[in-house]
């Protein structure tokens, strides 16, 4: 069963009525706070369920893996209900751990007095679609903990505010959003200090400069999805912070070449193979642009690049302000009629 994060208090809350848990648990996700939440929530649940003995392993692709079928098939002295969480070390378990997880697989379900938590914050497409994954997967509960879009970081703040009994007038909304945005672990933070400070009232916008620092953090992901959807201020803001982020130029102009490529295929051939986590937002900048545009901006990436590597291109000298130029160019490019 797939669960998003946003989901797992109602289900948790469906297994407490049945007084127990499910035996397999499986976090996936690349958000830190969602994933350490979700691991809390799971551990509380299972505690007041009567989970009172708790094994941690943590194993990576050259591990001895057989104490984890060790740790689910003992019994416990005083016969408890035991909480076993298995951390990965690596982004795999290697051939000898796939086959202890396989074991384990068919193994777990059977034992009603132990739960098990994977915790698997780092996987890719390719981990997913592994023999080892998908066996775990079709016996557990798959927690999908993914970082918060752009579009919905204002819902998550208003929940969170709501939570603690709280809540922001627009401008102070805006920008929060804007000096946390792309770090949940500094957002949460900067959450209890507003509930500290002003506990259960609305929050106006000079009490939330007051309080506040910038706290943002930028990646590609944040500036490609600004790019796609065309939102120009947010393309400026995110180079600015990478820039001041130190963000190393050649894995940018690296990652912006992927999915611009991406999309000049698309404006070829709507049907072409893309990934999915890119073909959104890459089908997105294609409808706005032409195969020319596309073509003519991937050639100034490959000038960027020789420049970010210190060669000199001719009508070229800041990088920074060229990569700017060309991702505003992009975001600002218009709808086609």
């Amino acid at each position: 069963m797939n669960i998003k994060s946003e989901e797992l208090p109602r289900i948790l809350e469906r297994e407490r009525t049945q007084g127990a848990l499910s035996p397999l648990w499986i976090i996936v996700g690349e958000e830190p706070l969602l994933a350490l939440e979700a691991g809390d929530a799971l551990r509380n649940t299972a505690k007041d369920l009567g989970y009172s003995e708790r094994v941690v392993l943590a194993f990576n692709s050259v591990s001895d893996w057989s104490p984890l079928i060790d740790a689910v098939s003992s019994v416990s002295l005083f016969d408890d209900r035991k909480i076993i969480e298995l951390r990965f070390l690596s982004s795999g378990p290697g051939i000898k751990g796939a086959k202890v997880l396989a074991q384990f697989a068919q193994l777990v379900p059977q034992i009603d007095s132990t739960v098990t938590v994977v915790h698997l914050t780092q996987t890719d497409y390719s981990t997913q679609k592994s023999s080892w994954f998908k066996t775990l997967a079709a016996c557990g509960h798959v927690i999908s903990c993914q970082p918060i879009s752009h579009a919905q970081y204002p819902t998550w703040i208003r929940e969170r505010l709501r939570q603690q009994g709280q809540s922001m007038q627009d401008q102070a909304l805006t920008f929060f959003a804007e000096q946390t945005e792309g770090n949940l672990m500094a957002a949460k933070q900067e959450l209890m200090k507003l509930e500290l400070l002003y506990p259960g009232k609305e929050l106006t916008l000079k009490e939330v400069e007051d309080c506040v620092m910038n706290v943002s953090r930028y990646s590609m992901e944040d500036l490609i999805e600004a790019v796609a959807q065309g939102d120009v201020a947010r393309t400026a803001r995110t180079v600015s912070g990478m820039q001041s982020e130190d963000e190393p130029l050649p894995l940018i102009l690296m990652r912006l070449s992927s999915f611009l490529r991406d999309t000049l295929a698309l404006t070829v051939d709507r049907q072409a193979p893309i990934m999915p986590s890119t073909r959104y937002l890459a089908t997105q900048l294609a409808k706005r642009s032409s195969t020319a545009k596309i073509a003519n901006m991937l050639g100034r990436c490959a000038d960027l690049d020789r420049l970010a590597k210190g060669l000199t291109v001719e009508n070229r000298d800041d990088v920074w302000s060229e990569l700017k130029t060309l991702c505003v160019f992009l975001a600002h490019i218009p709808n086609r009629k």
